[in-house]
């Protein structure tokens, strides 16, 4: 009888104890996100990827020099070209993906599934009334090429926004420069304080272009950019069905 009274107060004693641990302990379980289609000097942090592995919201994937990478997430699909890395994040509209380095081309199908791109503080979104095509690219810490091939997309800085519409292709100059601390999703209400912000130096000459004086638009028309140079893994995969692995 003692010793069933002994083991009876160990139980209520640590049972408070479980039960606040169980509470406090962080969800890590993450929802997947989609499908490696096709993979080629590509990761998944360090790791190598193969074709078919599951991606899942919130990893870091990544590419070598000379590496592509083509997740397939339903109707979207995101490709990573040579020497890329990015982010990728479960949304209720489809995916996010926070460029780190490099280029992305994406595809939408048009209607209820989209896929946001975010590059420096700079945001691609495509517009959902038709099927998308288009490649966002880092050019350094303050200046992000967006091309559209089909379709055009919404991209935003700061407080301007520009259509980027099909067969053309604008340099974008940021803001200001982005130092992570912390990865999360750009959709996260706190997002900002996951980073810090530098100002960019004002906008200088691109490639023979007359400079842009401080207040005007930050985006300018790109020439010699050819959009159907983004004839891609991407834009093939978009053209069969989102079930085909």
């Amino acid at each position: 009888m003692r010793i069933a009274r002994v083991m009876l107060f160990a139980v209520l004693v640590t049972l408070p104890v479980v039960s606040s641990n169980a509470q406090t302990q962080p969800n890590t379980a993450a929802a997947a996100l989609g499908l490696v289609a096709r993979a080629q000097k590509a990761h998944i942090g360090e790791l190598p990827l193969t074709e078919g592995s599951t991606i899942y919201s919130g990893e870091y994937v990544s590419t070598e020099d000379e590496g592509s990478l083509l997740i397939r997430m339903g109707g979207l699909s995101l490709e990573l070209q040579s020497s890329s890395a990015a982010h990728v994040y479960r949304t209720p509209y489809g995916a996010i993906a926070e460029l780190d380095r490099g280029t992305a081309v994406y595809t939408t199908p048009g209607g209820g599934e989209n896929l946001v791109i975010v590059a420096s503080d700079v945001r691609v979104t495509p517009v959902l009334t038709a099927a998308d095509i288009g490649r966002v690219t880092i050019n350094d810490l303050c200046n992000v090429t967006v091309a559209s091939q089909r379709g055009k997309a919404d991209v935003r800085v700061g407080s301007e926004s520009h259509y980027v519409e099909e067969g053309k292709a604008y340099r974008v100059h940021a803001e200001n420069e982005i130092s992570y601390h912390q990865w999360v999703s750009p959709d996260v209400d706190n997002y900002h304080e996951y980073h810090s912000h530098k100002p960019c130096a004002a906008i200088k000459t691109v490639k023979g272009n007359a400079p842009v004086a401080a207040g005007q638009s930050r985006f300018m028309l790109v020439t010699g950019i050819v959009a159907g140079g983004l004839t891609v893994w991407a834009v093939t995969e978009a053209m069969e069905s989102p079930s085909r692995p």
